[in-house]
């Protein structure tokens, strides 16, 4: 028999955010501190230094805070939707998207100015 999204998603959601909670809460803290160093060089260089597409469009339509904060709850709610479906691999997906999060808050501030990423390169501007 063949389980519905559904039903895989409320069985894997029993205590999910407590078996996660630390993991979770690093995740948050994480995408919270690119947000506000997303903010933070926005308002500074303008909204066309953004890299990522997505918040960069969201931002040229709520402006360069309200884009950012946008950015950051769709990251959270699709973070903990995806930890969900794929409960096995929950403290994977979270640690990952928390190591890359803490490292675009670091280049935000001071990391442009050390190097420039090879995969920026291959962004057509």
């Amino acid at each position: 028999m063949k389980k519905s999204l559904l039903s895989i998603f409320k069985n894997n959601s029993y205590t999910f955010f407590w078996d996660y909670r630390w993991f979770i809460t690093i995740f948050v803290v994480a995408v919270i501190c690119d947000a506000i160093t997303t903010i933070h060089f926005m308002l500074k260089d303008g909204i066309e230094a953004e890299v990522h597409l997505i918040i960069k469009y969201i931002s040229r339509f709520l402006g360069p805070v309200a884009g950012p904060v946008t950015g950051a709850v769709g990251k959270i709610l699709g973070g903990i939707v995806v930890g969900i479906f794929l409960r096995r691999f929950a403290a994977y997906i979270f640690m990952t998207a928390s190591i890359i999060s803490f490292w675009a808050a670091w280049y935000n501030l001071w990391g442009y100015k050390i190097y420039k990423p090879i995969l920026l390169d291959w962004i057509p501007w």
